[in-house]
Formats: structure tokens, C-alpha cells, sequence
């Protein structure tokens, strides 16, 4: 079902290319209750620049902080913070060091343990529900706090290519829930597998 792990140097390009980049590569987790896994099927770019303006959309629009360090690191770590006090959202670092770049995955189409993530998400079977955002996610692969700053080419938290890429055509536009920021809610950073049922929203 997967191939080989991304590389390092595979993270290292801006985010709005690295974001439709990700589309249809596996985000793998290996835990101690067993390993699951997901095909990425949505996905957001955050940071870097649109049109010559600074996206104001991203965390590290001001600065670097201790919540958003791991933004500034280079790519190809994981970005993992808290929304509401109580949903993880998982990111992949992008770019080169000090860019505070990361692209958000915003749903997955579940793949390898599927029992385990249904259990997680104390559902009752495998549905578009399961792994359909952002929060969602995170908690059908057991991603937490923990798993902030992490190397993605390693062997817990990872990244990998598909053994063989099926056809899929990609929706881009803008993004979700960032009214709050004056330019970016206009940048077209959100890419999508079209006609994929686990998109978060259509």
C-alpha cells in the first residue's frame, strides 16, 4: 500500500507547493496499541507570501514564539497545537529554516487500522464522520501535544508515497475559518481531492 518515506529535503519547498504536494501521500502513525494510517485528501498552506503580501492567516504571521517554534524549524517536522482548549490539529513543517511555514492536513480517507481509529473516535464503523477534519483526525491517529516537533521521517509519526499514484484531480480555493485574517482569508491555499467523501467541506 506505501512506499518509500518522504525525504527531508521533500518538506523544504514553500508551502502552497508542498500543500497539493501532500495530496494522496499516507500519513502513517505507529503507536503502541498498533499502527494506522490515512490518505491525505485535504489540505491548507500557511505562511510565506500571496501576491506580495505576508499571510496574515498563519500563526507565525507574528513572529516566532514558543507555541509556533517548531513553524520556524525546517521543514519536516510536525506542527501539532490545540484548538477550543480540546481538538489537536496536525501540520507539516514546510520550507527552509526561519520561514515559519506548515501546512495544515485537514482530512484524511482512513487506510490501515481502522478498527483502532473508529475505537478512538467511539464510533460505531468506518465512515466519512470518522476522519473528516482537522480535530477528527488527530484523534482517530492518536496525534496529541506529544507528538509536536517530531521528524517526520522518522519511524513514529511519517509520512510516505503511495506504491503506486491513482489519478485524482485537485479543487484549490480559499480557506476555512480564518475570516479573522484581513488578507489571507483570501489567498487560495486550500486544495482538495475532488469528489473524495472525506473532505471536510464542500
Amino acid at each position: 500500500m506505501t512506499g518509500r518515506k518522504w525525504r527531508a529535503d521533500e518538506f523544504c519547498v514553500d508551502t502552497s507547493v508542498l500543500a497539493p504536494r501532500l495530496l494522496g501521500q499516507y500519513l502513517i502513525h505507529e503507536t503502541p496499541q498498533g499502527l494506522c494510517s490515512g490518505l491525505i485528501v485535504e489540505t491548507e498552506a500557511y505562511g510565506g507570501c500571496y501576491d506580495g503580501f505576508a499571510d496574515d492567516g498563519a500563526h507565525s504571521f507574528h513572529g516566532l514564539t514558543k507555541r509556533t517554534a517548531p513553524m520556524f524549524h525546517a521543514g519536516g517536522i510536525s506542527y501539532v497545537y490545540l484548538i477550543y482548549g480540546m481538538y489537536c490539529c496536525f501540520n507539516v513543517v514546510a520550507g527552509p529554516e526561519g520561514q515559519g511555514q506548515a501546512v495544515l492536513i485537514r482530512a484524511v480517507e482512513p487506510a490501515e487500522g481502522t478498527p483502532l481509529m473508529v475505537q478512538r473516535r467511539k464510533a460505531k464503523k468506518v465512515s466519512k464522520n470518522l476522519t473528516n477534519g482537522p480535530g477528527k483526525l488527530c484523534q482517530a491517529l492518536a496525534i496529541t501535544r506529544d507528538q509536536n516537533g517530531l521528524d517526520l521521517t522518522g519511524d513514529e509519526l511519517y509520512l510516505a508515497h503511495p506504491l503506486r499514484q491513482e489519478p485524482f484531480s485537485i479543487v484549490q480555493t480559499t480557506r476555512i475559518n480564518i475570516d479573522y485574517a484581513e488578507r489571507g482569508k483570501h489567498f487560495p491555499w486550500r486544495f482538495y481531492i475532488k469528489d473524495n467523501p472525506y473532505v471536510s467541506k464542500l
